[in-house]
This record gives C-alpha cells, structure tokens and sequence, in this order.
C-alpha cells in the first residue's frame, strides 16, 4: 500500500483526474494484475487475438485508436507495429511505464466530458471529446466502466445528475467511436458473476438493456478470484466483443 501511494503521489495527471480516482485505479489496476496474472491469461489472450484478427484486415501502415488502453496488458502493441499500423494509445491516464515507450502517439482524454465538471461541482457536461480519426477503433474493455467514477463522486459530494446517467454515457461512448473510424471494435463485460465455491450467489448487468446488439463473441474473466476481493468470493465478468 506504501509502494501504490508512492505511486500516486509520483504519477503525473490534472488534480481532476487525481480528485475521481483514476489514477489510483491505474494503479491498483497494475498491481491486481500481477497477483491475479494466471487467472486474467485466458481473457487477456483473447482480446489480444480479436485486436490481430481485424487489424490483419486492414492496410499496412492504417491508424488503429485504442480507448482504454490502459497497461497494455490486453493490447498486441510488437504484432501491431510489426504489422506497419500506427498504434493511438487513449486514456484518462497513462502510468509512466506507458510514457517511456517510444515512437508511440498518447492521448491523456477525458473522453465523457464529465470528469472536469463534477470536479468543480457542476451537473453539466463539457463539450464531447475531440480525437484524431483512424481507420480502425478499438473501446477496450472500458464501455461499462466509464460512469462508474463519475456516479461515485457525485454521489460523495451529493452533485445531481441527470436521469439514466450510466446509460447516456455509454451512449454517447458510442457515438464518440462512430466518430473515430469506420471500423469499430468493442470488448466490454456484460455480466457480473458473483460466485462462492460453484455457487452463483449474484448476477447484475453491466450494461443497460437495449444498448447493444448480441455480440460475436463472449468469454469469461477471472478478473478477482477468491481471496482478492473477499475471503470467500469470487467474481467473472461475462464479456462480449462486437465488431462493426
């Protein structure tokens, strides 16, 4: 815990960015995977393989935009250089390992215009984020994430906002990758299973109903075995992968 809030401390970002949380979710983030590294395997390979099968599509030297990006872990970066596309790495943040890569173009975005505004106690939003186009754009396994943060602050300084919250800011996620490229790629979890031992004790949506079509694929992720969150629960994540 000493080393994380060191971490922190150190990790360039806006005091906005710092206030909602993100980077200590980067960093925890970082330090899950190294604990939990065997059971995350499956699911990071597999997104790893969805990314190369479209990018295997496209021309050599085409732009292909990742939003949520994050430490890479779930990104084929070497197979994608290697292929002569140029890789756009977006996130709120990126963790100084991140930073040192060379030849690499970064995009520290906000990307649902909500993050400044509730810093500063507003219940409106900036204007929708602005990014480069490319040919291919991938939303990595951050759709159903993205209010979290933002829910959870209004909720601690008791900011009001709008009706269907969640649902408007996954929305307008997608609309925002309309806007990028022509090719879309999303992973995103679908479900959460809560498990103890083989017992299914709570199953909730992570996404609204109605937001998306039947995706092309889905898997499960380990993503916190027992002990990692609660001495007797575990938790998958369903997750689906759309290609449009």
């Amino acid at each position: 815990m000493i080393f994380e809030a060191i971490q922190h401390f150190l990790t360039p970002a806006s005091p906005e960015v710092k206030a909602l949380g993100y980077v200590r979710e980067a960093i925890a983030i970082e330090a899950r995977y190294k604990r939990c590294r065997t059971a995350w395997a499956d699911h990071l390979e597999k997104c790893q393989q969805k990314i190369l099968a479209v990018a295997n599509t496209l021309d050599s030297g085409a732009t292909i935009m990742v939003i949520g990006s994050g430490a890479l872990h779930d990104v084929p970066l070497t197979a994608l250089l290697g292929l002569g596309h140029r890789p756009i790495l977006v996130d709120i943040i990126h963790l100084p390992k991140i930073r040192k890569l060379p030849n690499i173009q970064l995009i520290e975005q906000d990307v649902t215009g909500w993050v400044g505004p509730l810093f500063h106690k507003k219940s409106t939003p900036e204007s929708p984020a602005v990014l480069p186009r490319a040919d291919l754009v991938i939303s990595l396994n951050i759709l159903s994430q993205l209010p979290l943060n933002l829910i959870a602050y209004a909720g601690k300084y008791d900011i009001p906002l709008p009706d269907n919250f969640a649902q408007t800011i996954m929305a307008a996620h997608l609309k925002l990758l309309a806007s990028v490229a022509p090719q879309k790629l999303i992973i995103s979890d679908l479900e959460r299973l809560y498990y103890k031992g083989d017992e299914l004790v709570e199953k909730e949506s992570a996404l609204p109903d109605g937001l998306m079509t039947s995706p092309s694929d889905t898997w499960d992720w380990h993503i916190a075995p027992k002990g990692e969150l609660d001495r007797d629960i575990s938790l998958i994540h369903h997750v689906g992968c759309w290609q449009m």
